[in-house]
């Protein structure tokens, strides 16, 4: 299986448990810790998955759009549940996660453009 397929995979593996968990209700998610740490972490790890799967700036800017309007989607899906609740923090959380995991790939991406032209 090639790399960007396997990846391919795992980003829309990672979209699918995003939403999953996030309108399961309360009681049955038994993660333990922070709920900002882990909106932050499900963002950033999606963003930065999608990321290595379409590298190009634009690309990136418009899936950390299409993202952080995710986030927002899921918080008002949650509030309409009765049993899970809209909060903006969560969308703060969220966005946070995409930009970070936005800005690493950035980096990543012009460090390995870097080393492949001094290796070329």
């Amino acid at each position: 299986m090639k790399l960007h397929r396997l990846l391919l995979i795992i980003a829309i593996g990672i979209v699918i448990a995003i939403w999953v968990l996030s309108l399961l209700p309360l009681s049955q998610s038994g993660v333990p810790g922070s709920d900002k740490i882990h909106h932050f972490l499900a963002y950033f790890a999606c963003m930065f998955i999608w990321g290595q799967c379409y590298p190009r700036p634009a690309q990136r800017l418009g899936l950390a759009i299409l993202f952080i309007l995710m986030g927002v989607l899921v918080e008002f899906a949650q509030g309409l549940t009765g049993y899970r609740y809209y909060d903006w923090q969560d969308m703060v959380a969220n966005a946070i996660g995409v930009a970070a995991a936005w800005l690493v790939v950035a980096i990543q991406l012009s460090v390995q453009r870097r080393v492949a032209g001094e290796r070329g």
